[in-house]
């Protein structure tokens, strides 16, 4: 598959929400294009240096458009599905199109949440990491009304968002994407968020 692809210093992942500001024309083109033909664009992180893309982006869908209160084209997108990106071009104004490869998301993993006398530490950072999310998110209500009470039950769900809004390098968000499940992600977020 071949799609327009958007470096940015900031990570999305599947099923995430985020708002852009839309300026520069290659963009344009971008947003042009994809909703043209309902075929999304490629979100990619740039690397720590800021001139390099990182291997592993996300498919996403523009779910809405606006002009904003400064004239420019604003844009809410979710992010659909993690993909390689094998090779790219670059085209007369600089727009980056690459051909991608969809991999598979990190499989759900649901918190136990069932009230028993032993809780075991595991469940404990679980349901810490899901409850200080979802604490943190009361503060940005537009990006709460994308998500439903039950994502918050998914642990893959909730790490997620914590390497999407958590201030890492783009090196270690990486790190813990570039893997097959949560995992590595939740014991990496549990040493920092206490």
């Amino acid at each position: 598959m071949v799609i327009p692809l958007f470096p940015l210093s900031m990570c999305l992942l599947p099923h995430g929400f985020s708002q852009l500001r839309i300026f520069e024309p290659r963009y344009k083109r971008l947003v042009t294009e994809s909703l043209k033909s309902n075929s999304g664009f490629g979100l990619c992180m740039l690397h720590d240096d800021k001139k390099h893309m990182l291997p592993i982006g996300t498919l996403c869908k523009i779910i809405d458009f606006e002009t904003l209160d400064d004239g420019l084209l604003g844009i809410s997108i979710q992010g659909e599905k993690k993909f390689h990106l094998k090779d790219f071009t670059i085209e007369a104004d600089g727009l980056k199109r690459g051909t991608i490869e969809i991999i598979d998301d990190w499989p759900t993993s649901i918190i136990n949440l069932a009230e028993s006398k032993k809780t075991s530490p595991n469940q404990t950072t679980e349901k810490m990491l899901s409850d200080t999310l979802r604490e943190i998110l009361t503060q940005y209500p537009k990006h709460l009304a994308q998500y439903q009470n039950e994502h918050f039950d998914d642990i893959s769900w909730v790490c997620q968002r914590w390497l999407e809004i958590i201030p890492l390098t783009a090196a270690e968000k990486y790190h813990c994407i570039n893997n097959h499940d949560h995992k590595m992600a939740q014991d990496y977020l549990s040493n920092i968020i206490k």
